[in-house]
């Protein structure tokens, strides 16, 4: 097998974060290798590499890589039924700085992807969450490649290169083990923002800054360019523009963000925590039902659609432990809600709450078991634009209204490199309530599916 010559680039540029050494890791020949662990003890599956990975460590660079396979069946509805495998391989070194430029708590860090397969979310279900949240566009890319500096105490927080604000703003710990897409970063910002935002699979250029105001408030900000994948260019679909992950844009618009949270404990209850938080992007969206003319785009000769500013998400969040048992026994809830202005973007309103039953067995300590439910609403303007087009073009196409997304799964801890999620989905109105392509006057049937998640870490 022919590795892609751009995943090739991307192994180069992680592998010139290794520290300069006067000797090979190769020349040790006094360099001491633990006794390997038993196979369902070690902590990834080839072990410490030959004692490559316990060498680097000691020299301040940690290597990962990490492989997330989802095959999955739809059982039924959708557009239609089957199997489909999405799978990702994500490559990452850190380096500790600190030790080379006497400057502590700043590392460095770089990963790359390898994404293979096809999900079902847009060959089966036209769902808009994604229904396995590792689906992307198939093939190797930079993932991230950023500086990291900590004060003590994580008192202070800066980042700066290329990331995403899936990993760093709107953080919902509680929902981790979750498959679909929206539970970890909303679909009102992946469907809405130019580009889907600087999240996964396509990361952004910026900076972030944290700041520990108090014990328990958080204050992050963090500036993005306002389309991870450049400007827009004629022909190709929109991942094209950046299929290695090698572009750094920094002349498409901006992106700001801003959020606090806030760490609090209730009596009888436990700890918990709330954020709130905002985003501007600067670029204009096109708008969904009027052209720049001021006329409707259901016409049959539509001007060019108008131009809106003004593309923001409001959003917030809350993690509350509601029980405590013995050991790590517990039970957590969460609920989250976001907003954005329905004029140019498909969703106006994203609302999700779960439970999360952590060591649901007290011989599995390690194990979680999930369950959520999110509802996202088509916005009025897009409601409105079938509405027009229906009543012009004497078309019967449903109208949309908005997607409920049900998912419960089971997290089980196989041993330290490996773990298996078994996860059910039923999907309420996929995309909103589209044509059913098989029937285009009636909406698409829901859809159930199941999916099998396996991690391992190598």
């Amino acid at each position: 097998m022919v590795m892609p010559t751009r995943f090739l680039r991307v192994a180069m540029a992680g592998a010139m974060l290794l520290p300069a050494s006067g000797h090979a890791w190769a020349d040790q020949p006094n360099q001491t290798t633990p006794a390997p662990a038993s196979l369902w003890q070690r902590d990834a599956l080839f072990g410490s590499w030959g004692g490559l990975k316990s060498w680097l460590a000691g020299n301040g660079v940690t290597l990962g890589a990490t492989e997330q396979a989802v095959p999955s069946n739809v059982l039924g509805g959708g557009a239609r039924q089957g199997n489909a495998f999405s799978g990702l391989l994500t490559l990452s070194t850190r380096a500790d700085l600190a030790r080379y430029t006497g400057i502590s708590g700043l590392t460095a860090y770089v990963s790359a992807w390898v994404a293979q397969g096809h999900g079902p979310t847009a060959y089966t279900v036209h769902s808009l969450s994604g229904l396995a949240y590792v689906e992307a566009p198939d093939g190797a890319r930079l993932a991230d490649a950023y500086l990291s500096w900590r004060a003590p105490h994580d008192a202070i927080h800066v980042k700066l290169g290329k990331f995403g604000i899936d990993e760093n703003f709107d953080q919902n710990p509680a929902a981790a083990t979750l498959l679909d897409s929206n539970f970890t970063y909303r679909d009102i910002m992946a469907n809405n923002l130019p580009g889907g935002g600087p999240a996964y699979s396509y990361e952004g250029p910026g900076a972030m800054l944290a700041v520990q105001a108090t014990k328990p408030l958080r204050l992050r900000i963090g500036l993005f360019g306002g389309d991870p994948l450049g400007r827009p260019l004629e022909g190709p679909p929109p991942p094209a523009r950046d299929a290695g992950g090698l572009a750094f844009p920094l002349d498409v618009g901006a992106l700001a963000i801003a959020e606090a949270d806030y760490a609090y404990r209730l009596p009888d209850f436990g700890k918990g925590k709330f954020l709130i938080g905002g985003l501007y992007d600067t670029l204009a969206r096109p708008d969904l039902l009027v052209s720049a003319s001021g006329r409707s785009l259901a016409r049959s000769d539509p001007a060019p659609a108008r131009q809106d500013r003004g593309e923001y998400v409001l959003y917030a969040g809350d993690t509350q432990t509601i029980w405590h048992g013995t050991g790590k026994r517990r039970l957590r809830g969460f609920a989250r809600i976001a907003y954005a202005p329905p004029a140019q973007n498909l969703i106006s309103l994203d609302a999700q709450a779960g439970v999360v039953l952590d060591a649901p067995f007290t011989a599995r300590p390690g194990d979680s078991a999930a369950f959520a439910v999110a509802y996202e609403k088509i916005s009025a303007r897009k409601v409105s634009f079938v509405r027009a087009q229906n009543r012009l073009a004497g078309t019967p196409a449903p109208i949309p209204s908005g997607e409920t997304d049900i998912e419960l799964d089971y997290n089980a801890a196989l041993a330290p490199w490996l773990t298996a999620t078994p996860d059910l989905q039923y999907i309420v109105h996929p995309g909103g309530g589209i044509a059913d392509p098989n029937d285009p006057p009636r909406r698409e049937p829901n859809a159930v599916l199941v999916q099998l998640q396996l991690t391992i870490a190598f």
